[in-house]
Parts: C-alpha cells; sequence; structure tokens
C-alpha cells in the first residue's frame, strides 16, 4: 500500500518535468517488454511481425513508420533499440506540436504532461482498485486450502505478493496504452 500511495503522490504533486521523465521511461520499459515477449529464449531471434503488431497497438503514430525490413537480422538488443528511438522521436514531436497548439491559443505549454499525470492517477487508481478486489478474492479462495494441509496465510502471502507484482506493469502498460490512443486522436 505504501509503495502505490507513494507512487500516486509522486505523480500528482511532482513537477511536469518529472511526469514528461516518469512517461519516456514507461515508453522505454514497454518498449522492452513487447520486444522480450517475442523473442527466443536466447534473444537471437524475434517474431517480427508480432513486434509490429504491438508496436501499432501500444505505439500507433510509431507503427506505420517501422517496417518488418528494418527489423529483420536484428537481435533483441537491436530491435529493442530501433524501435526505442522510433518511439522517442514520435513522442518529442507530439510533445512539440502540442507546445505549439498550446502557444498559439494562449495556454501553458507541457499539455502531455499534464494529461499524463491524469492518465497515471486515473489508472494508478484503477488497477489499485483492481488489486484490492482480487486480494479479497483471494481471501476467500486461499481458506479452502488448509483442507489440502496447506497453511493459508503462507499461501495469501505469496499469491499476494505475486498480484503485486504484475500490478506496476499493469499500470505501466494502461498507462501508455490509453496515453498514445489520446495521443492518435484528433485534438
Amino acid at each position: 500500500r505504501r509503495v502505490i500511495y507513494k507512487r500516486r503522490q509522486k505523480v500528482l504533486f511532482g513537477s511536469l518535468e518529472e511526469t514528461m521523465e516518469l512517461l519516456k521511461d514507461y515508453n522505454a520499459k514497454t518498449v522492452a517488454d513487447i520486444v522480450k515477449g517475442q523473442a527466443s529464449e536466447d534473444g537471437s531471434s524475434i517474431n517480427v511481425d508480432k513486434v509490429l503488431e504491438k508496436v501499432g497497438q501500444f505505439f500507433p503514430p510509431v507503427g506505420p513508420l517501422i517496417t518488418k525490413e528494418d527489423l529483420e537480422g536484428l537481435d533483441q538488443e537491436g530491435v529493442t533499440a530501433f524501435v526505442s528511438v522510433a518511439v522517442e522521436e514520435v513522442f518529442n514531436q507530439k510533445v512539440e506540436e502540442l507546445d505549439e497548439k498550446a502557444k498559439a491559443s494562449g495556454n501553458e505549454p507541457m499539455s502531455l504532461a499534464r494529461s499524463g499525470n491524469y492518465i497515471a492517477l486515473i489508472t494508478t487508481d484503477n488497477a489499485w482498485s483492481d488489486n484490492l478486489q482480487s486480494l479479497e478474492d483471494l481471501k476467500e479462495s486461499v481458506i479452502l486450502r488448509k483442507y489440502q494441509n496447506l497453511d493459508p496465510l503462507n499461501e495469501y502471502r505469496e499469491e499476494a505478493f505475486t498480484l503485486f507484482q504484475g500490478l506496476e506493469d499493469k499500470i505501466r502498460c494502461n498507462s501508455i496504452f490509453s496515453l498514445w490512443a489520446s495521443l492518435t486522436t484528433p485534438q
């Protein structure tokens, strides 16, 4: 609980520059996860078609910019680097575009950071709420394990820890998905 509340406070009261850094970090980690999920165990071969599909899903404006030929022959590290650069370039371009629109209309720049703050807060709250519900469901299910001669408390702790580990990835992936979806809709 402390970890999630601390993260929420950081987003809520942090500077817009910190939010931009968080979003860039989320972008990079999401790209790395996409590529890792489509790589062989040793990282030498990549399912390029699936990488392109997932990049198009999470980063729609980037999808059309990367071709199969760009990624073929690269190992996991190479594909990750190539896609990361493309995502970062498009992200920076979107930031500049939105800042120019804001200045032209007399508004403050960093609108993407403010949107990112909002999306990160909503996503964190939703994921935390889902996690709490999962913990309630887990409480009910581990009680039955005492009939299998298992310690319900230990079972709860182990499974609750596993749920929490997935929580951070869920927050990051949902934040990135929502942010980039907002970047592809007409402003």
